[in-house]
């Protein structure tokens, strides 16, 4: 599961998980976390942490767990303590590599997604909704996990057609399927 995506059933009712795509970076007997790639907040990853002075993208809300911490996806294997998620992809590090690879032009912040808090499941949780159709399991390409030019409706849209068959019909649903 880790490095897969759930995407959110349509009509989820849960706020925050509303058309969401999350990442998952672990999952094992224990539980699973994974971040949000399509909630973008209005903070800047600058005027959030101190160190990352040269980061003006946006961080997103990785989930409603621990609001009061920051969590990175990267494109950067030489980052000490990072943990490799899918190709191309990884979780964490050496935050002080982080700063100083931004701060000097070694690492660029395109190749980062910043996230405040996270989303988590206790054991058995996860697979309770995945038996309950609250999510789709698929995959994605890491150009849209980084990917700064896909908005946050569009990705999900994408994310389930690339499902195919029955499913990627979903990308067309309506907010409310009472108002159609």
């Amino acid at each position: 599961m880790n490095g897969r995506v759930l995407i959110a059933e349509p009509f989820s009712t849960d706020p925050n998980f509303d058309r969401s795509v999350i990442l998952i970076t672990e999952h094992n007997e224990k539980g699973s976390i994974g971040y949000v790639l399509n909630q973008r907040t209005e903070y800047t990853v600058n005027t959030l942490v101190e160190g990352l002075d040269k980061v003006n993208h946006n961080a997103y809300q990785g989930g409603p767990v621990e609001l009061d911490s920051l969590h990175y996806l990267h494109t950067y294997p030489q980052i000490e303590g990072s943990i490799k998620i899918q190709d191309g992809v990884w979780w964490g590090g050496n935050f002080r590599a982080v700063c100083n690879g931004l701060m000097y032009g070694s690492m660029q912040q395109e190749n980062f997604r910043f996230f405040v808090g996270y989303s988590g499941w206790a054991a058995g949780q996860l697979q309770a909704e995945l038996d309950e159709n609250a999510w789709m399991v698929g995959d994605l390409e890491t150009k849209y996990i980084f990917g700064q030019n896909i908005e946050d409706k569009e990705l999900w849209k994408h994310a389930i057609r690339e499902q195919g068959g029955t499913n990627s019909l979903l990308a067309n649903a309506p907010t409310d399927p009472f108002l159609n």
